[in-house]
């Protein structure tokens, strides 16, 4: 048996083992739901149970065993939600299944893949949300240098078995995350200036449009629902399969960190816009800050360096401590390793305000602002990070995807997370504020995958002049917005 084959053979065989039978769960005589536009109605056992006979993973209802597992996403922030159903999936037919049922008595509807988004659109309130959570198979050809990943697949599921045959497809920088979602938004990372964003590398998709069709989509098929899916987020559909075109590359990534104490921040965040943007595109030259025990903030500048090791030396030197740091590593570390570093920072469970913006001008003023409201609070974990754009990314014209911030610059996340939900009020208000100090010294568009509670125009404004093509996509495969808990582009009446 090919490796490959291993790989999906043992999830479908956990899955199949862990199937357990939804028609003997005990649905309620009736349950309230809301419909997709928001209105309350009621569905009937019989019905619950017709959706439930045809999946062949699960329907949880609230009263189901693990539902309150299953409902629960990577930010805690959203743990009030509670889905009136969960159809779980574990292949395409259960996909087709739920979304016409959810078409057909025309209900909210959300759709979780890894369930890593920040917004936590993933879940909805007292509507269906349908789980890929357990569709996590991907299949490498080695021969094409491909890789078809299913649409419940986390970034470490990618990265362990595409190197595990020396290959890379480029994402994310948070193992957990998930793939499709990172995929929909664009997909940022650390191999994105040398092999531009995961939708640059996407082949082709299978997905389940709201007419409740099974779809390919590629450059030659649905070239229209192709270009759509590639920066237009869950606008379309249920994506259940997509194939991404993988590099040669790794083990070895060679990464450098330096810190730098409180009084050195602000200029090391000079001499970081100074000297990214001049990077080759083999660097991922990155810059952030988090919070000492102390509480003060500890401010990282840092690069990735994916290129030829014999020129490491020479080509690192200029990026390497600049100012004076605290201390400083540089070594080659394993790839896959380098992926899951900061895990331990995105922990799941806790509650996040994180948002983002690009920015094209730096103004000093800008780190005066971050450092003088940073504001130690021993409850809370602030974060902050920028990352250099340009390279491969750029190169790509802004119209070919749906994606069309090519031209930005940098772009800049801010916010934090904390463990008490009781204090959630007091610093989701802080994170607010702080956005609302900062925004003079940004742009106004951002990074789709790091909406947190934008408003429809922002959303609307941030496709750019593609917002007008992405429209004609979604009347055509979702006039009625079926799907529209997402970077949501609403049809035309």
């Amino acid at each position: 048996m090919k490796r490959r084959d291993f790989v999906k053979s043992a999830i479908g065989a956990a899955a199949a083992a862990y199937i357990p039978s939804s028609r003997s769960s005990g649905f309620p005589g009736e349950l309230r739901v809301l419909s997709r536009t928001g209105l309350e109605k009621s569905l009937k056992r019989g019905e619950i149970e017709e959706l439930a006979s045809s999946l062949r993973r699960a329907l949880l209802v609230p009263d189901s065993p693990r539902y309150d597992e299953a409902r629960k996403l990577w930010n805690g922030l959203w743990d009030d939600r509670r889905p009136a159903l969960i159809a779980q999936c574990i292949d395409v037919s259960d996909i087709v299944n739920a979304v016409n049922f959810a078409r057909t008595h025309d209900l909210r509807l959300s759709v979780r893949g890894g369930g890593h988004g920040i917004s936590g659109q993933a879940v909805c309130d007292r509507g269906m949300m349908i789980d890929l959570s357990e569709m996590r198979g991907v299949y490498v050809d080695t021969k094409a240098g491909t890789a078809s990943v299913e649409g419940g697949t986390l970034l470490g599921d990618l990265d362990r078995e595409s190197q595990a045959y020396g290959m890379v497809c480029p994402a994310g920088v948070v193992s957990h995350t998930g793939v499709a979602g990172l995929t929909l938004g664009g997909g940022i990372g650390i191999l994105m200036r040398k092999y531009g964003l995961t939708i640059d590398n996407l082949l082709s998709v299978e997905i389940v449009t709201p007419d409740g069709q099974i779809r390919h989509a590629s450059a030659e098929e649905n070239p229209d629902l192709f270009w759509g899916v590639r920066g237009g987020g869950g606008n379309f559909g249920v994506v259940s399969m997509f194939k991404y075109r993988l590099h040669e590359f790794g083990p070895n990534i060679l990464t450098s960190t330096s810190f730098y104490a409180p009084n050195q921040a602000k200029d090391m965040f000079n001499r970081f816009f100074e000297v990214s943007q001049n990077a080759p595109d083999d660097f991922h030259v990155w810059a952030g800050m988090t919070s000492r025990e102390t509480g003060d903030p500890m401010t990282i500048m840092g690069f990735t360096y994916a290129g030829s090791m014999d020129k490491a030396d020479r080509l690192t030197r200029p990026l390497r401590g600049l100012g004076k740091p605290i201390s400083e590593f540089t070594a080659p570390v394993n790839y896959v390793k380098q992926q899951s570093r900061i895990d331990g920072h995105n922990a799941h469970g806790r509650n996040y305000y994180i948002k983002g913006r690009h920015v094209n001008d730096y103004d000093p003023a800008m780190i005066d602002n971050i450092l003088e409201r940073w504001h130690r609070d021993p409850r809370r974990l602030n974060t902050m990070r920028l990352v250099t754009f340009g390279g491969a990314m750029a190169d790509v014209a802004n119209d070919a995807t749906a994606w069309p911030h090519r031209d930005a610059k940098w772009d800049l996340e801010l916010g934090a997370s904390w463990v008490d939900s009781d204090d959630s009020e007091e610093f989701v208000e802080w994170g607010r504020d702080y956005w609302e100090s900062i925004l003079p010294y940004t742009a106004d568009t951002f990074y789709t995958n790091e909406i947190m509670d934008e408003k429809q125009d922002e959303i609307t404004a941030n496709y750019k002049a593609n917002h007008k093509r992405l429209l004609e996509v979604k009347n055509a495969y979702d006039p009625k917005n079926l799907f529209r808990l997402n970077a949501n582009i609403r049809p035309e009446a």
